[in-house]
């Protein structure tokens, strides 16, 4: 889907900054107006029929209804009259489906719980996520119901010295009043997290039994978020770069590529004017960051440089990568300071960024002043360029194994990639 508006150019021959490396670029100063789909608007709905008008000057029966001639007499042979029907009455809409005993019920996020193992029953020892891990504690069970797919996570803290507890999600069963341990979709030792449709879902929160054969109960602090695709819309997080995402991140949490829950989103079908970097929390779902970013010069439209249409993960390239991959460690560059290395997790598509020296780092073109004088970033060799103001932050946030995940609407990369193998994009 093209998302280009039409932006009006005015000519201007500015510095370009390179990606880790000393060289000049140029940029092109450009009025803006703000990118909207191309897609046709739909057609209005047509006007409903008017009801038929009657000609006031119709004439009508003078004579009326007949008059009504006496009564008949009755007789005792007459039929008695009918017993009047009552009125149907009409149904009752069902009212919420009441919590199990025992269970706590969660349906608005991010929710948090002051919550003690020590008294509860033991009823489930083993799930089907990790049988060999003997949970025979007891535990503390939570229904949520989750009004859109998504994804949930839960995570623990809080816990005292001697307390162990472990998190896990399961899937529901239609009608079910208790959860199913063999229906256990993720486990953690602090953290679960699982991509799961609407409807309930289960989170049980169980005490680890130790070699001894002691149970490892007591006070924890649980905190439950859901993301849903839609859930950024305000923020210009377009719901199926965010589906996919969060599709892509589910399937790197299985695979054990990350243990983060530090999720930051790039879409490049925006124009640079625009911030088109996310970093959500997903322990609670919250927005971290909303930035402006840059992309790469050999990426940029020649019409309009803020546009970016072509990606690649060719050295030499001054292209930027698309698909998934994870933050690194930090280092101190001699030409744009703070920068933070990344990996790319997406063979063929960004598997080469690390030898390209694709990094996210700062400079003076990616700022809201830039952006206000030139309507655009600058551009590097291929490099996330951020605001000065935020790097040190940014990088805080996300070293260390974080996900982030470029975005563009590139039907190569999305029919290639193994973390999207299988997604589609919501409905509108």
């Amino acid at each position: 889907m093209d998302l280009r508006p039409a932006l009006a150019l005015t000519a201007a021959t500015l510095a370009l900054i390179a990606c880790d490396a000393p060289v000049t670029h140029r940029v092109t100063s450009v009025e803006h107006a703000r990118p909207t789909a191309l897609a046709a608007a739909p057609a209005p709905d047509a006007p409903a029929d008017e009801p038929a008008v009657v000609d006031p000057e119709e004439p009508t029966d003078p004579a009326g209804p007949a008059d009504p001639g006496p009564a008949d007499p009755t007789t005792p042979d007459d039929p008695a009259p009918p017993d009047p029907v009552a009125p149907e009455e009409p149904p009752v809409p069902p009212g919420p489906e009441a919590c199990p005993a025992g269970v706590t019920c969660v349906g608005a996020f991010p929710f948090f719980d002051d919550g003690d193992t020590t008294l509860a029953p033991s009823v489930i020892d083993r799930y089907g996520c990790a049988p060999g891990t003997d949970e025979g504690g007891p535990e503390v069970v939570y229904r949520v119901t989750l009004p859109s797919e998504g994804l949930l996570v839960a995570s623990v803290d809080g816990l005292p010295p001697g307390v162990d507890v472990d998190v896990h999600i399961l899937a529901d069963a239609p009608g079910a009043a208790a959860p199913d341990p063999s229906a256990c979709v993720d486990r953690g030792h602090w953290e679960a997290a699982a991509r799961l449709p609407a409807g309930h879902a289960w989170v049980v929160v169980d005490s680890w039994v130790n070699a001894s054969g002691t149970a490892l109960s007591g006070p924890y602090t649980l905190t439950l978020g859901f993301t849903a695709p839609a859930d950024h819309e305000d923020l210009d997080l377009d719901r199926e770069v965010l589906s996919a995402a969060l599709y892509a991140f589910d399937a790197a949490w299985k695979a054990g590529e990350t243990d983060r829950l530090e999720l930051t989103v790039i879409d490049f079908s925006l124009h640079s004017v625009h911030r088109r970097l996310w970093t959500l929390d997903l322990r609670d779902g919250s927005v971290l960051f909303h930035q402006r970013v840059s992309h790469g010069e050999g990426s940029a439209d020649a019409a309009d440089p803020g546009w970016a249409v072509a990606f690649s993960n060719t050295e030499g390239s001054h292209q930027s990568s698309l698909g998934l991959m994870r933050t690194a460690s930090r280092y101190q560059s001699a030409d744009n300071g703070l920068s933070l290395r990344l990996d790319g997790l997406d063979d063929g598509v960004n598997d080469a960024v690390r030898s390209r020296v694709i990094v996210i780092h700062s400079d003076s073109y990616a700022t809201d002043a830039f952006a206000a004088a030139h309507g655009r970033m600058g551009l590097s060799w291929g490099c996330q360029v951020v605001d000065p103001a935020v790097i040190a932050e940014l990088v805080d946030t996300i070293e260390g194994g974080a996900l982030v995940f470029s975005w563009y609407p590139d039907p190569t990369w999305l029919a290639s990639s193994a973390w999207l193998a299988g997604w589609t994009p919501p409905a509108p």
